[in-house]
């Protein structure tokens, strides 16, 4: 007696779903709360409520918690969930200010002042480009005269 075979196959099955599962259970990113927070409240978060089939959402979205962009069934499990820690936890890191494409753009270096160093290579450059437009005037002049 010897042990079973082994499967033969390679695909592992649970890879495969990892993809759709986070897709399925994907809520607001962190910025996009942060706009809903910001601008007073729901006038955001409304408008992607609209959106979406009120039947499939538990409690038919009566029970939101905006901070995190969760539906609760009731009011009492909206009630334990804002007293509970994932909510604080979210609440802390709504009080940070999002990154902006102003400031990614900064930590690569567009649109950075280069300082000295920065305006002393403009003005090579400028003037590189006077002397070779002169020499390609003073070639165009000489043709012609001759």
């Amino acid at each position: 007696m010897g042990r079973n075979r082994r499967s033969r196959t390679h695909s592992n099955p649970k890879k495969n779903q990892a993809t759709t599962q986070k897709t399925k259970r994907y809520r607001r990113d962190i910025d996009q709360i942060h706009e809903d927070v910001k601008d007073g409240g729901k006038r955001k978060f409304l408008e992607d409520l609209a959106k979406k089939d009120l039947e499939d959402l538990p409690g038919l979205a009566q029970h939101a918690c905006v901070a995190c962009a969760r539906y609760f069934a009731d009011a009492a499990s909206l009630e334990t969930h804002v007293r509970g820690k994932p909510h604080k936890r979210q609440l802390k890191k709504l009080e940070e200010e999002p990154y902006t494409i102003e400031e990614s753009r900064r930590a690569v270096g567009l649109g950075v002042d280069k300082g000295a160093y920065g305006r002393r290579k403009d003005e090579e450059r400028k003037a590189e480009e006077e002397r070779a437009k002169a020499t390609a005037d003073a070639g165009a002049e000489a043709t012609m005269a001759a």
